[in-house]
């Protein structure tokens, strides 16, 4: 009987390779969250997506009124007022039309108009989470070496 070789076979390992995103600004009309530009989604849904991309910490509320005071050109029934919160502290405000707040954009050019005001509103956000994330990184102490 004739005996078989067993063959010795070598793995072989995949190399790892690590893709590099291109930077991205929020000028242009670029996100550097990687949102669906081309998604049919009202600003409502965006920004709450977006929000959590930045963070989960991040949310937002709408109110139907607005002291008059502070915002004179509020019209009650037709505007809303938008607070964006991280945890249950408020962060930043600001007043949107409730129609182009809640609809869907179906239309190229509605979408398009739509993420530059919410591009506006995020990049603030964003910045000041990064700002934030910054100040809260720490270096190390170092250990001096004692003289002798």
């Amino acid at each position: 009987m004739a005996t078989k070789k067993k063959r010795k076979t070598k793995k072989k390992t995949k190399k790892v390779v690590e893709k590099v995103l291109p930077r991205r600004s929020w000028e242009n009309g670029e996100n550097p969250l990687g949102l669906n530009t081309i998604s049919t989604c009202s600003y409502d849904r965006y920004m709450k997506q977006a929000l959590e991309i930045i963070s989960n910490h991040l949310s937002y509320r709408t109110y139907k009124l607005a002291p008059a005071e502070e915002y004179p050109q509020f019209i009650r029934g037709k505007d809303l007022r938008v607070q964006i919160f991280w945890k249950k502290d408020s962060l930043y405000e600001f007043i949107i039309e409730q129609a182009f707040w809640l609809q869907s954009n179906r239309n190229k050019e509605d979408r398009s108009y739509m993420r530059g005001f919410a591009h506006v509103h995020l990049k603030i956000v964003h910045d000041a989470y990064l700002k934030a994330k910054e100040g809260q990184i720490k270096k190390k102490p170092t250990r001096r070496k004692k003289k002798k």
